[in-house]
């Protein structure tokens, strides 16, 4: 993987959960995609009939399929999961999975739509209704910037990808009253979030592993002992080996197995600080939007064994200072004990994400 070169806009256009306004924005700056994009589930029709005017050839590539209604994108963030973590940590007798949603960000269109709602506010208006969410969305980020997961909690993604599209043809007065609908509506989430965070700031079990959380979160990362429920199972079914954590997105949460099936205090803390690596990382890439985070370049150039889990350990053993995976006689995470490099790569990065690090 090392000198590989990862290309996020291909990446989009053939992952079928992606929205159609990412879509319109990869086909107005990609025309080498417009083929892959013809072919997408979310291909609208509007968007369909742009790519063939200005590029016909597109259509001849692949066989563009007859224009159908496209399944509404779930909700939540695309991923880049080779490089940021689909699994989990791993044990003698237990594993620990990471789940969550790959999906298309949920995003209004940002290309022409030729019917208009009655009463449909003037583009000037919706421009400044725009600037107006952005003035207090920004306040709003202000307030969490040194948070580690403030891009997940900001929905910054979607945000940025907001601000790129509204001006970029094709984009009708319909769109841009859209997308301030759409600014709106994350503006308003972000100001709910912040609230519940103020009242999940206590470690209300007194557990080791709640105030690890807590300490990462400031509230808004929650925690729960329901991966039985929660988590998948991972290996095979007679391998003998139970889910015991895993977390996901929506919204943010550790879910992890009663503490007394966890291991001791410190293989506790290897448990829970793994997994909240793999939301910082998560919230990495989030930050740096079309570009990789620092953590998936280092995976990139084959630092930690070139795997987003053994960076996840990596995490963990620095935060501990600990050089080893095993306690009370059972093995846990991926084998591999980090180098004296890349421990201080790890420092550097937690440093510029504003990752807890003693």
């Amino acid at each position: 993987m090392g000198g590989q070169i990862y290309d996020t806009d291909l990446a989009a256009a053939q992952n079928p959960w992606t929205a159609p306004a990412q879509l319109a924005e990869i086909a107005t700056r990609r025309g080498d995609l417009h083929a892959l994009v013809l072919n997408h589930r979310a291909c609208y029709p509007q968007l369909r009939e742009w790519i063939l005017q200005v590029n016909p050839a597109a259509g001849a590539v692949m066989n563009v399929r007859p224009l159908v209604s496209a399944p509404a994108p779930r909700s939540g963030r695309g991923g880049l999961c080779a490089l940021i973590g689909c699994g989990g940590i791993a044990l003698l007798g237990f594993a620990v999975v990471m789940v969550f949603v790959i999906g298309g960000l949920v995003a209004t269109s940002p290309s022409p739509d030729p019917q208009t709602d009655e009463g449909t506010s003037s583009r000037g208006e919706s421009l400044a209704a725009f600037d107006a969410e952005r003035s207090k969305y920004d306040e709003l980020y202000a307030q969490i910037e040194t948070n580690p997961v403030a891009p997940l909690v900001a929905d910054l993604l979607t945000f940025q990808r907001l601000e790129r599209t509204i001006s970029q043809p094709p984009v009708t007065d319909a769109s841009v009253a859209d997308h301030a609908s759409e600014a709106r509506s994350i503006r308003e989430t972000l100001e709910q979030r912040i609230a519940d965070a103020a009242t999940r700031r206590t470690n209300a079990s007194g557990s080791v592993s709640e105030a690890i959380v807590d300490e990462a979160g400031q509230g808004f990362i929650d925690i729960a002992w329901n991966a039985d429920t929660e988590c998948g199972t991972p290996g095979e079914a007679d391998d003998g080996r139970v889910t015991i954590g895993c977390i996901s997105e929506e919204p943010l949460t550790v879910h992890l197995a009663p503490e007394d099936q966890l291991g001791g205090d410190t293989a506790i803390r290897l448990v829970v600080l793994h997994e909240l690596t793999h939301l910082y990382m998560r919230a990495d890439s989030d930050a740096n939007g079309a570009e990789l985070g620092t953590s998936s370049v280092l995976v990139e150039q084959g630092y930690f064994q070139g795997s987003s889990e053994v960076f996840a350990d990596c995490y963990a053993l620095t935060y501990l200072g600990i050089r080893t995976l095993t306690f009370d006689s059972r093995d846990y995470g991926y084998g591999y004990i980090c180098t004296a490099e890349e421990r201080q790569l790890m420092r550097e990065w937690a440093a510029e994400v504003h990752a807890p690090m003693p």
